[in-house]
């Protein structure tokens, strides 16, 4: 099978996947994952390879860049704090422990090439995290805390990896010069990032061809990927303040009709990438064991969960430890941020899922150093790595959705109060706009009439604060409430009568069909004003 084959045969193995998924309830990264396994034992499958330095290119960058622009900068600097000690302490305490563990369980084990080990999984997975936390509906906080470590932590664990790989070819680092590296990779990234976020807002308006904009948006992250890698700077930093400064502005900056086009566009594409990129981590697993046949089965297995469990359990302790510690010796964060509710925090502490990163990473470990020397330990580590990809997703990922739910974790409050205030305030802004435009000459009165009495239904459905949950069991919103949900129930019905009225019409060649799709498109955006999918 050729390479066009195999990434159809992938496809059709994500749509599948997908499928099963939904209708068992199962976060799709996990049924992704064992696609790719079974797909992993068929001779022309397994024999496909990306290369490694391509992987990260080929997925990283739209990946992040859709995380980042769908990522509240308000909330993210108000977690700033939570995110920088996982996004950076941990990945460090990680990179260590695993260090530990490795060169004791494996025999002649070096603390570098163990050092190389945690590098490549001490960073969880901006893809994984931000798949799986989307399907369970976490805690708003929860969510923002563990997609913005993971867009962060990439940066870090980069890093690391360069360093420890290094190390482990030359048996010798410098703290000083990988400090001062750090550095200028951190700045330099987010540099590099915010200037082509604002150029590209800059240049947008300038386009005025659909096509061309969307396909300008899928380039930015490209564009800024290789531009910090070109100076050796932190290219996942680049792609994701480019991200949040686009986010920013979108806005005002962008059409109606591009923001729709454009998030739909999104979705597609990272629901393309994210299910290819778990089909492949799947794919390597049944390869791996060929190449350790001087390792029994049952020692890879124990090293695999062993490293796996250090990794967990490192997680769980240094949650905790910087959520009630910190709060314990600084007074002033316990008054300005007080502790939230445990339940939350093990939440945070369980979901660290390993995925694409990790997998490059460790895919991408020279075979040999300048000096024809085999690179330590090369393929214990790829298996181990591949492993931990594999434990962390299917253990934790499986077990998420029903630990909420034991949990009883607790829905932020603030998000519905925010939902009912927005649009409170921005129908009142209408009635009192509607007001003056009353006074004005001109106005048709059958039209003005109209929109005064949507938005006076409006407001008054509001009421004067957010409607308590019809079903306790689900988080509140305001289309829980009964009169948007008998609105709704009204829309549905009649949208659905106008739509077949014009697909008859289609049928008995009355109408051509550009003029069908071009009323049946503003049905579906009224729809989707009110959620619904309609015939």
């Amino acid at each position: 099978m050729n390479g066009i084959e195999i990434i159809v045969i992938f496809l059709a193995a994500v749509c599948v996947a997908a499928v099963v998924a939904h209708r068992r309830g199962i976060p799709s990264p996990i049924l992704f994952i064992l696609a790719g396994i079974g797909l992993g034992f068929v001779p022309g499958i397994a024999a496909f390879e990306i290369p490694p330095e391509y992987m990260l290119l080929i997925f990283l960058p739209l990946l992040l860049m859709e995380a980042a622009y769908f990522t509240s900068i308000r909330d993210f600097r108000y977690n700033l704090r939570s995110i920088l000690q996982l996004a950076i302490g941990l990945v460090i305490v990680t990179t260590v422990t695993t260090a530990w563990i490795f060169q004791k369980i494996v025999p002649d084990g070096t603390w570098l090439a163990g050092l190389v080990l945690g590098a490549i999984i001490s960073p969880p997975d901006a893809i994984a995290a931000t798949a799986i936390a989307r399907q369970v509906k976490m805690p708003k906080r929860v969510q923002t805390i563990l997609e913005g470590e993971s867009l962060v932590n990439d940066a870090v664990g980069l890093v690391l990896y360069r360093v420890a790989v290094a190390a482990a070819l030359t048996g010798s680092y410098d703290v000083a010069s990988i400090s001062m590296d750090f550095i200028w990779k951190l700045v330099s990234g987010v540099s590099i990032g915010v200037v082509f976020g604002r150029i590209f807002i800059l240049l947008f308006p300038r386009i005025r061809e659909r096509s061309v904009e969307l396909l300008a948006m899928l380039l930015l992250p490209f564009v800024a990927y290789l531009s910090a890698e070109a100076v050796h700077s932190s290219s996942v930093l680049a792609v994701v303040a480019a991200g949040l400064v686009v986010s920013w502005y979108s806005p005002t900056r962008f059409s109606s009709a591009f923001r729709l086009q454009s998030d739909t566009l999104w979705r597609m594409t990272t629901f393309i990438l994210n299910g290819i990129v778990f089909v492949l981590i799947g794919r390597h697993i049944p390869a791996l064991f060929d190449s350790l046949a001087e390792y029994s089965t049952s020692f890879l297995l124990t090293a695999t969960l062993l490293v796996s469990f250090t990794a967990i359990l490192t997680r769980f302790l240094w949650v905790y430890i910087i959520t009630y510690g910190t709060r314990l010796v600084f007074p002033n964060v316990r008054r300005r941020d007080p502790a939230p509710p445990w339940q939350n925090v093990f939440i945070v502490a369980w979901t660290g899922m390993r995925g694409v990163v990790s997998l490059a990473l460790a895919l991408g470990l020279p075979v040999m150093d300048s000096n024809e020397v085999m690179f330590p330990f090369r393929d214990l580590i790829i298996f181990i790595a591949c492993g931990v990809i594999l434990v962390t997703v299917i253990l934790q990922g499986l077990t998420l959705p029903l630990l909420m739910r034991k949990l009883s974790v607790t829905y932020d409050w603030n998000v519905l109060h925010e939902n009912w205030m927005a649009r409170k305030k921005a129908s009142v802004a209408v009635l009192e706009r509607l007001r003056v435009l009353k006074e004005e000459k001109g106005v048709q009165s059958s039209a003005f009439d109209r929109i005064l009495s949507h938005y006076q239904d409006r407001v008054s459905s509001l009421g004067d604060g957010p409607s308590t949950p019809i079903r306790p069991k689900e988080p509140p919103s305001m289309d829980n409430h009964p009169l948007v949900q008998e609105e709704n129930r009204l829309w549905q019905e009649i949208l659905d009568v106008e739509h077949l009225a014009v697909v008859d019409l289609r049928r008995g060649f009355h109408i051509s069909d550009d003029v069908m799709h071009d009323i049946v498109r503003d049905i579906d955006l009224m729809r989707s004003r009110f959620r619904m999918e309609g015939v």
